[in-house]
């Protein structure tokens, strides 16, 4: 039998950390494989990094791509070299290139369609590329993937594809997250290094969706700076909002400096950050996934979680789930986060998340999903 292989546009590793590099990295650092079945090539512009990330993988190739440019590397580079190399699969996030080779099997991973549902919280121009060439990814991938049970039912409303002709690929919790950790430390770790002591975190690009704005108002009614309690936003500004950034001037003045932001922060440190919180809070309006507030509650950090679009799977965080559209429902939930004493049971029902979250989204349950969906065609 010849050996099947596989090429994976890994591009996103050439930029700053997203949910995507998160999946490919998560789902291939897992994904095992006899490498006289089927041979996995990655392809980026920086070979060099892509060989560190996937370092536990001795028997993946690499393909240098030489253009970052999105429309070059789709509709020139990439088929050429999935043409050169006659390769048996090619697996794309998002986009799949404009030629397609008929001897190549086409997976695709469709994250979300919250564009077309939600269609508020993103441009037109976006809007109206995006329908179009996700639409045309999914009807033309044989393997057609998304990452939740919402997002696969999102898609079968907009592009009329049968529920059974797409697979559910998980996001999951990175090894580095289950490993035990000292609170302690990482609170000594965050002050020395980000002078930072108690703390609300929230990790998510910021743009009108992710509703910043509602938890920045919630934190200033309450006043939560005179309790010494700082706010953290930790992700890069997408989509500019005049109203959050206004705001943001506005409490860095009447806090003297509680809200703390970083564009982006190093993997290591990001969880040093979820582990030394107080509190994290997701309250982001729609969602495919939601990869934070499953890192969040696996350390064992109090979480707070939006209950809308995918993120209602996440019933394991029972009261702590709440509507994110009402300010009153969150400042009411901040509230009794920091009013009430921490008992013997919260530290259970912790725990019991967190094992819940391992048991749930894990890589190698997901990689075995995407190894059968190969190994069977």
């Amino acid at each position: 039998m010849s050996i099947k292989t596989l090429f994976v546009d890994a591009h996103t590793f050439d930029e700053n950390h997203q949910g995507i590099r998160t999946f490919i990295k998560g789902i291939y650092q897992a994904i095992q494989i006899d490498s006289s079945k089927l041979q996995i090539y990655l392809a980026a512009n920086n070979i060099s990094n892509l060989k560190e990330e996937f370092k536990d993988q001795p028997d993946f190739k690499y393909i240098q791509l030489q253009t970052k440019n999105k429309y070059k590397r789709l509709a020139y580079e990439i088929p050429k070299i999935i043409k050169r190399h006659q390769f048996d699969f090619a697996h794309f996030n998002y986009y799949l290139p404009l030629f397609l080779n008929n001897k190549c099997q086409y997976i695709v991973t469709i994250h979300d369609v919250l564009f077309i549902d939600f269609p508020q919280y993103f441009p037109l121009k976006y809007r109206l590329i995006n329908t179009y060439l996700f639409k045309r990814s999914a009807l033309k991938a044989q393997i057609l993937t998304t990452v939740s049970n919402y997002s696969a039912e999102r898609i079968k409303h907009h592009f009329n594809i049968p529920l059974k002709q797409i697979h559910v690929l998980p996001n999951a919790i990175n090894k580095e997250y289950t490993l035990e950790r000292h609170k302690q430390k990482d609170k000594i770790y965050i002050k020395k290094n980000y002078n930072l002591d108690k703390y609300i975190i929230y990790v998510s690009r910021i743009e009108p969706r992710k509703n910043h704005l509602k938890l920045l108002q919630a934190y200033k009614e309450l006043e939560l700076w005179k309790k010494e309690i700082s706010l953290v936003f930790i992700g890069k500004e997408s989509f500019i909002d005049p109203k959050l950034n206004s705001l943001i001037a506005e409490v860095n003045k009447e806090s003297q400096g509680k809200l703390v932001r970083f564009d982006n922060v190093a993997n290591k440190d990001l969880i040093s950050f979820y582990n030394a919180a107080e509190l994290a809070v997701f309250p982001s309006l729609c969602e495919g996934f939601g990869i934070p507030p499953i890192e969040s509650a696996v350390l064992k950090t109090p979480t707070l979680c939006s209950n809308s679009t995918a993120m209602k799977d996440f019933t394991f965080f029972g009261d702590k789930l709440f509507d994110a559209n009402s300010k009153e429902i969150l400042k009411n939930m901040l509230s009794k986060e920091f009013e009430n004493i921490k008992l013997e049971q919260e530290n259970e029902r912790l725990e019991k998340i967190a094992i819940s979250i391992i048991n749930t989204y894990n890589w190698n349950k997901t990689a075995n999903i995407l190894k059968y969906l190969i190994l069977k065609n």
